[in-house]
């Protein structure tokens, strides 16, 4: 994603950029002459990734009141970060709410990465985890958000969005294989990450009914073409995250988010059989969330005899 990088030699130029997309923040160098920022953004499926690399050292104020927390990812360097009265500066990922930061200081070298969750849906998807209304604000121990073993997967997930992201850049993004790693970035932050609801987590009960879970299948089956989320399918059939896998395992054995790849697995079939619908093998494929073309053909030969090109060219009378 290198080459995707924007580069700043002026604060102004910084301040300015930000501004525009309504963040206030006050640049200061720490040091005379040459300044260089340089940054990268995406913002698939309703969130924003940010790369950051400060080749020289800065300092920001911030004066903005967005609504959202940002899951950081330290590459290199160090950042010193003032929240409200505290200071903080892990090594390791963690989670800051954006309207508790006040000001930060960049060391030279220094390179994050930042996911940008807007507060909304992560409030939406902890009531939908907890099976209740929060009525108060997460709020994250930003100096030890994670243990040491969920650090490692937050890195796997993360490397994997990044990898997605970059292999799709020209192409265009599938909305529905972004969702399932926003996904599983968010389970992780709100059932791992330590925060003042982490006990209330912990102690859901699981509350399984068969029509509760009759409810969850048809959202499925209606909404299947869509990227929708284990929180939101959780929230249809009025069960807890934890409810809904223990109602699928119990009922269907089988997870819900499996259950939901079945499902368009069966509709990428049906497309695939259909001549009408003018699209490449590939491009049916893509459309219904499944981006790694050669993995997923040893999946769909598995499930279905022959290769997804194979059931395309039957359908069409050519030659696979």
């Amino acid at each position: 994603m290198e080459k995707f990088f924007e580069t700043f030699s002026d604060p102004a130029e910084v301040e300015h950029h930000y501004r525009e997309r309504n963040i206030e923040i006050k640049v200061t160098p720490l040091e005379r002459g040459h300044f260089c920022y340089r940054k990268h953004t995406a913002s698939p499926a309703g969130f924003f990734l940010r790369s950051s690399q400060m080749e020289t050292p800065w300092s920001m104020e911030v004066g903005n009141e967005s609504d959202s927390f940002l899951l950081v990812i330290p590459v290199t360097g160090r950042a010193d970060w003032m929240l409200n009265t505290r200071e903080s500066a892990p090594s390791s990922p963690y989670v800051l709410d954006y309207l508790s930061v006040k000001s930060a200081r960049f060391a030279p070298m220094t390179r994050i990465d930042t996911i940008v969750l807007p507060a909304e849906i992560l409030h939406r998807d902890l009531a939908a985890l907890t099976g209740q209304h929060c009525y108060k604000r997460l709020s994250f121990d930003p100096t030890a958000s994670f243990s040491e073993r969920d650090e490692k997967v937050i890195l796997q997930i993360y490397v994997a969005l990044k990898c997605l992201l970059a292999s799709n850049h020209d192409a265009g993004v599938s909305p529905i294989a972004v969702g399932y790693l926003r996904q599983a970035l968010v389970s992780m932050v709100l059932e791992r990450g330590r925060h003042n609801f982490r006990e209330t987590i912990d102690g859901v009960r699981d509350d399984s009914l068969p029509s509760r879970l009759r409810r969850a299948v048809d959202f499925m089956q209606a909404h299947a073409h869509e990227p929708i989320s284990l929180a939101q399918i959780a929230a249809e059939a009025a069960l807890s995250i934890r409810g809904l896998q223990s109602a699928f395992s119990r009922w269907k054995s089988i997870s819900p988010m499996s259950y939901l790849k079945s499902v368009r697995l069966e509709r990428l079939r049906s497309d695939l059989c259909d001549p009408s619908i003018q699209a490449t093998c590939a491009q049916i494929i893509y459309k219904w969330g499944f981006s790694d073309v050669r993995r997923f053909s040893k999946a769909y030969r598995q499930t279905f005899g022959e290769t997804p090109s194979e059931t395309y060219a039957k359908a069409r009378g050519t030659r696979g």
